[in-house]
């Protein structure tokens, strides 16, 4: 069913129930839940400023509580034996130096999301500003999709949608290339003895 035809159904409930379904629904899928609301305001079937305040509490809630898994995960004799493995360390080290980068990428790259929101929890990244870096990159992610709809119209947003993990893989490989050229450049002017 088209986001639309769904609206046109529950026309009878109270209009604040499509805020609530609005703010619930990046709980279930977040993607979907941008481009479902991103086409209902580029349509004009919803007000643009409830849906913005709606999908961005969404998406900032859905987000922000899969901190406390990796944090809970530490309280576990288990994890805190993995947590003290090089590997992890070394990915600790990476995550601790470069949490906006990390989010970043984790924002617009498909399937990385829970992971690395979970593995901060984990590394113990600092809640604030975790909760800082989350709150910019929702912001910016949801602008890239109410701006496309609203600019190119739902439908051309819709097929364009593919765009934006491009974008994500695009951001992670220039930082990743950059870092390498940094250290490798450093290792040329500082050789080991």
């Amino acid at each position: 069913m088209d986001p639309a035809a769904l609206l046109e159904s529950i026309k009878h409930l109270p209009p604040w129930t499509i805020w609530i379904a609005i703010f619930l629904s990046p709980f279930v899928q977040e993607d979907a839940a941008v481009i479902g609301t991103a086409t209902l305001t580029a349509m004009g079937k919803i007000s643009l400023g409830p849906a913005l305040a709606a999908i961005f509490a969404g998406l900032f809630f859905s987000d922000i509580w899969k901190y406390w898994i990796g944090w809970f995960a530490l309280k576990n004799p288990k994890g805190r034996r993995l947590s003290k493995k090089d590997k992890v360390l070394s990915l600790k080290g990476k995550v601790e130096d470069y949490p906006f980068t990390t989010l970043m990428s984790a924002r617009f790259i498909p399937l990385t999301r829970i992971p690395i929101y979970v593995a901060c929890g984990f590394f113990k990244v600092n809640y604030l500003k975790f909760c800082l870096f989350i709150a910019f990159t929702a912001a910016l992610y949801i602008s890239i999709f109410f701006s496309a709809f609203h600019a190119l119209g739902a439908l051309m947003a819709e097929q364009l949608k593919w765009v934006l993990p491009i974008f994500g893989i695009a951001f992670a490989l220039s930082v990743a290339g950059l870092h390498y050229f940094k250290s490798s450049r450093t290792d040329r002017v500082n050789p080991d003895p």
